[in-house]
Order: structure tokens, then C-alpha cells, then sequence
């Protein structure tokens, strides 16, 4: 177990569902009708006390709203397993909102718009937060028109609006559902299935209202049809205020 890390192991928008021109359901302001919840679960496959959280956040990804990633952290690739999806990146990033949050570092561990963390697999203090959302109303709002997938890269074309000036935009590639069978570490011999995998990830500093164009890589060897883009929009002070998501 890493030293730094405490471990609970035993040793504003609507989704919008497309194709390839990542056609959406709602219109921008529609999309700002609501304030999203978006759900950050830091996670390894070499931890025995992840698959529940992995299991049970992915009960969330069809919610109106509601927009799960999963960061696999590096840490415990010390310990027998080296997870294809981990990234010192990500770990970086739980230890950012770590010292933000005054809270320590474990997994799985799951972080609420920015603003509130807790044990991944806490069904009730997860339902409870994601209620307390339902009554915010946000700012700002964020709108996938079309996702051009060409030479290694998806071409995102947005639409943004409200307040958004104090904000950094984030992109998520996720892949949405990989099974892996596990040869060593805590989960030795078991089979995982993992949700909404953060495959690539990049932040973006300068936004502006109305149309937008950014891009992200494509990972080799993913399947373009099982992989979707998550915006949102993060705040000085860590929160959320808008989110929106498209496949291809």
C-alpha cells in the first residue's frame, strides 16, 4: 500500500446521444436548465475495494444530468498488476483535489463536481449529493454539435454559453465499457469490467461564448464505437458548472 495513500482495500447539461456527427437531444439552452452532476472515481484495478465502486457508478452513466469518469491512478502498479489505463496524470489530479478538499488520497475514491468526496462505493452519500444537485439551476451551458473523427483525432465542434469567463474547459475521451482479465496484485484471477474509462484527457484555458472547435487524440487500437467525448466546464474554485457528452 503506498505510503501517502489511505485505501479502503482488504490487504448544467444533458447527454446527448449520436453517431458520428454526434447529433444531440437538447438545445443549448435547454441544456442550462439544469446544474449536472459530474462523477470523477478514482480507481485500479490492483485494488480488491474498487470493482463495487466500479460497478456501482456505472449505475449512474444513463442518468439525465449525470456524467461519470473513471481515472485509473498509477499507484498501485507497485503492487503485482499494472493497469492499461493508468496514468500518473490522473493520480496527480486526485492528489490536486486532495489538498483542495483537505482530504487524503485512497481508493476508490469519488469526487463530486469538484466539490465533495467519498468512498466510491457509498451508494447513499452519492445518491444523497446527486439529490442536492437536482435542485441547483446553472450558469452556464455547453453543446456537442458534431464529433468528426479523422487522422487519430476527433474534431469537436461546441457550442458555449452563459458564464463561463472564470472557467478552464476540460475533454474527456472515454472508453465506455473494456473487460480485462487480472494476472496478479489483489484482484489476481478475476475477471473486470470497467465503465467510462478516461482514455485521454486534456484542459483547455481559453473559451469563448458561442462556437468552439478543439480536438483530442484517439488512442491506438480503441474501437471508435465504443468510446464517447465529455466537456465540462471547471471553475477557479474546482467546481462544476456545465457538462455535455456525445458518441460517435
Amino acid at each position: 500500500m503506498p505510503l501517502f495513500t489511505l485505501c479502503f482495500c482488504t490487504s448544467s447539461s444533458v447527454k446527448e446521444q449520436g453517431h458520428l456527427s454526434g447529433s444531440t437531444k437538447a438545445t443549448p439552452a435547454e441544456a442550462a436548465s439544469k446544474h449536472v452532476a459530474v462523477l470523477e472515481l478514482f480507481t485500479s484495478q490492483g485494488c480488491s475495494s474498487c470493482p463495487s465502486a466500479d460497478k456501482l457508478v456505472s449505475n449512474y452513466i444513463s442518468k439525465k444530468n449525470v456524467f461519470v469518469l473513471s481515472f485509473h491512478v498509477d499507484y498501485w502498479n507497485r503492487y503485482g498488476w499494472q493497469d492499461p489505463f493508468s496514468s500518473r496524470e490522473y493520480s496527480q489530479r486526485q492528489e490536486n483535489y486532495s489538498k483542495f478538499l483537505k482530504a487524503g488520497i485512497y481508493t476508490p475514491q469519488l469526487v463530486i463536481n469538484g466539490q465533495t468526496q467519498m468512498i466510491g462505493s457509498d451508494e447513499s452519500r452519492i445518491s444523497n449529493s446527486l439529490k442536492k444537485l437536482q435542485l441547483e439551476e446553472s450558469d452556464a451551458a455547453l453543446f456537442i454539435k458534431k464529433l468528426i473523427p479523422a487522422n487519430g483525432k476527433i474534431n469537436i465542434n461546441f457550442v458555449a454559453s452563459g458564464n463561463n469567463a472564470d472557467a478552464v474547459l476540460n475533454i474527456a475521451l472515454v472508453e465506455k465499457k473494456t473487460t480485462t482479465n487480472i494476472k496478479a496484485g489483489e484482484n489476481s484471477g478475476v475477471q473486470l469490467t470497467n465503465y467510462n474509462v478516461v482514455r485521454n484527457f486534456k484542459t483547455i484555458s481559453q473559451l469563448k461564448n458561442g462556437d468552439n472547435n478543439s480536438d483530442i487524440d484517439i488512442p491506438p487500437g480503441i474501437d471508435v464505437n465504443n468510446i464517447s467525448v465529455v466537456l465540462f466546464l471547471q471553475n477557479k474554485d474546482n467546481g462544476i458548472s456545465s457538462a455535455a457528452e456525445a458518441n460517435l
